[in-house]
């Protein structure tokens, strides 16, 4: 029996050594694993009076577990990758930063392939892997990286448990904030929205897509209070947003339309409850609403402003399909121009590829099993939906703003995921953040029965009175 090799060291570049199992790593793992465990059984106990919190510790040890089977499976069979790849030029960047700091924040600005790069990295802080500093967005990623190498002495391990609390605590006020609308039990929202097992293997360690979630799951909220009049406008919370916002923009740039564009549905769907009491005049005014969103999103994607979405989506997928360093299996959604008339053509293969793929025949390697699993599993709810009380779910889910929110969310997400991926690999690491809201939307009870507990009582859908984010969750919100 082959014996693993706990001192394993990979080479990047053939020159710069990582080594994941020193001592001085694994008690920065050990310490970081405390501290994340007491901050988190404090939160618990803050809210012991909530009793959906009793998922609390839950999701933290799940999010952990899932982090470090994807730390390992880069480090064992993998043996390299991007979250490896990240994780090297953010030491090196730290390294950077001990060096020379005022070369470190010149770095903030400027990436390899700009023409007037300058190369401030020697010997002694090592040189960062080329195809990670060639390209802005992973670059960037790997800077936010190197931000936490000093608190965590720049251990890979300690670094993989300070990601999973955070999108542990980002999965969380997410989930808490839907159970606060009393559309589903809390029981059944918590396996949605906390324990999806690909969801917590993609975006829990380290990588890209884990911030993604992080800033998406942590904005929801806080967007959303403000635009449907809940909150108390907080300039904390704006800041916050604006961060969220600034980092999305940094990496991926079209998600910040998958978080902001949702809400002007959400939003009048909500005006709509608030003011309008007739049935009938509600659906007119839906349709109404649907159809001017439309047509603004048709001439916003027809103007100039909109041609840099255009051009990043060209970018990202020939990206994807020509670079040798992405390998997998690839999918074809035909041929495509990157025009907002060839997009709206291909959009029905590409939602539904974003949202359904890969199928079990298409998922033949270890990191897609959980993924075709999903796929039959998100077959069949779609097939339960659509024969069980459609109309009356699709009522409710008109008529609830979160409801409606996570309906364009998904559509966005799946859309441009599926748009641009090209490789399942890539695919199934973008859509992951969609899963909980799309798996929402397909759970959904109709109007006339009760979707919540007998002891959560006649808990309302859509309540009017203020609720601040920070009495979801006020010990960290």
């Amino acid at each position: 029996m082959k014996k693993i090799d706990f001192s394993i060291a990979l080479f990047n570049d053939h020159s710069n050594k990582l080594q994941f199992f020193t001592g001085t790593d694994i008690m920065m793992t050990l310490i970081w694993l405390l501290i994340a465990i007491g901050i988190c059984m404090y939160i618990k106990s803050a809210n012991k009076d909530k009793e959906h919190y009793v998922y609390f510790m839950r999701n933290f040890y799940f999010k952990l577990v899932f982090a470090l089977i994807f730390a390992f499976y880069y480090i064992f069979f993998i043996r390299g990758g991007d979250t490896l790849a990240f994780w090297d030029a953010s030491v090196r960047l730290t390294n950077l930063l001990y060096e020379t700091p005022k070369y470190f924040f010149i770095e903030w600005g400027q990436y390899r392939d700009q023409s007037d790069y300058i190369n401030y990295f020697t010997i002694k802080t090592g040189y960062p892997p080329g195809w990670i500093q060639r390209e802005a967005e992973g670059y960037y990623v790997s800077k936010l990286m190197s931000l936490i190498n000093p608190l965590s002495l720049g251990s890979y391990l300690a670094n993989t448990v300070i990601f999973a609390f955070i999108s542990a605590l980002a999965s969380f006020k997410l989930y808490d904030f839907v159970v606060s609308f009393g559309i589903h039990n809390y029981r059944k929202l918590a396996i949605y929205f906390l324990f999806i097992p690909s969801l917590a293997f993609w975006c829990s360690g380290l990588s890209k897509d884990t911030i993604i979630m992080i800033c998406l799951y942590t904005s929801i909220p806080l967007l959303f209070n403000v635009f449907s009049g809940k909150a108390k406008i907080k300039i904390f919370n704006i800041l916050i947003v604006l961060l969220l916002v600034y980092i999305l923009s940094n990496i991926r740039s079209f998600m910040i339309l998958c978080l902001v564009g949702p809400f002007f549905f959400a939003f009048n769907v909500r005006m709509l409850n608030k003011y309008v009491e007739n049935q009938l005049a509600r659906r007119i005014l839906n349709t109404l609403i649907l159809v001017v969103g439309m047509a603004f999103a048709s001439v916003y994607f027809g103007a100039e402003s909109a041609q840099k979405y255009l051009t990043e989506a060209e970018v990202t997928q020939k990206d994807f399909q020509n670079n040798p360093l992405y390998t997998g299996k690839k999918y074809d959604l035909g041929v495509v121009e990157f025009t907002p008339i060839g997009m709206l053509k291909a959009m029905p293969l590409a939602v539904f590829t974003g949202i359904y793929r890969p199928f079990p025949w298409e998922a033949l390697s270890p990191g897609l099993i959980l993924n075709a699993v999903e796929s039959i599993i998100l077959l069949y709810l779609t097939f339960i939906f659509l024969i069980n009380n459609r109309g009356k779910r699709m009522e409710r889910i008109r008529n609830t703003d979160i409801l409606t929110y996570a309906v364009y969310f998904v559509f966005l997400m799946a859309f441009m995921t599926g748009f641009t991926s090209i490789i399942f690999g890539v695919l199934v690491r973008l859509r992951a953040p969609l899963l909980p809201f799309f798996i929402m939307l397909l759970t959904v009870q109709p109007i006339e029965e009760k979707s919540i507990s007998e002891d959560e009582g006649d808990e309302r859908i859509n309540e009017d009175e203020e609720l601040d984010s920070s009495e979801l969750s006020p010990s960290y919100s």
